[in-house]
């Protein structure tokens, strides 16, 4: 039974992403070539350093990010069920996108040597390459559209997930910020951060505790907007 929702699980994952795009030998041949690895919360299936991944969320949610000259880490996409992530790097290698596991996940490990060769050789499938490279800039645009003009409820629920997810995997999914400085780090009054954080105590998204911020439904702050492209 488990085998066979895991399986169900991976061609609809497949059938959704722009592996289901490729022509259906490449795509077979692909699929067949991967295995399935536990993601689990807080931890990473791709760093900064590490060897190039291709990978596709078959369970859970995830979130790709850059790392600057610093060691700041800016999001720039939420994976869900079907988003891939590390594609771009059969064109440019490494890629310089990170992936974390939001929440306990499943992810198909793709073969990189295999769709590399596949690109080189058959047109369909470097096409597809392509307009998920395209999708990525457009919305790698709207991702800093957003930290420049999105709402406060968008910045706030952003900064509460990128805090907790700094945090030990064995500890609390906590964010450890006070509400003065979460206002302060994305830039709202007090008061429109406090009413902000009301609300996602009435959905039941998070909760106040001593040492900071709770957060019980990742999925809802990560919002409903679901990215293919990363």
């Amino acid at each position: 039974m488990a085998d066979a929702r895991a399986r169900a699980d991976v061609t609809a994952a497949v059938k959704r992403s722009y592996l289901g795009r490729m022509p259906v030998a490449a795509r077979e041949a692909i699929v067949s070539a991967s295995r399935i690895v536990k993601v689990p919360q807080r931890k990473y299936y791709v760093h900064i350093g590490e060897p190039e991944r291709i990978g596709l969320f078959v369970t859970g949610l995830g979130r790709a990010f850059r790392v600057d000259d610093e060691g700041r880490e800016l999001t720039v996409a939420w994976l869900r069920v079907a988003a891939m992530i590390g594609l771009t790097a059969v064109v440019t290698p490494p890629s310089p996108i990170s992936a974390q596991a939001v929440t306990d996940s499943e992810v198909l490990d793709l073969p990189v040597p295999l769709i590399r060769e596949l690109a080189h050789d058959d047109a369909a499938v470097a096409i597809v390459i392509a307009e998920f490279a395209t999708a990525w800039l457009r919305h790698a645009v709207d991702e800093i559209v957003l930290y420049a003009y999105g709402d406060l409820r968008a910045r706030v629920t952003r900064r509460l997930l990128e805090l907790a997810l700094k945090t030990p995997p064995d500890g609390p999914f906590i964010a450890p910020i006070t509400q003065d400085d979460l206002a302060q780090a994305v830039g709202g009054a007090r008061a429109s951060v406090a009413r902000v954080l009301k609300e996602l105590r009435a959905e039941g998204a998070i909760r106040s505790m001593y040492g900071g911020i709770l957060i019980e439904k990742p999925e809802a702050l990560a919002g409903s907007r679901n990215s293919r492209a990363a």
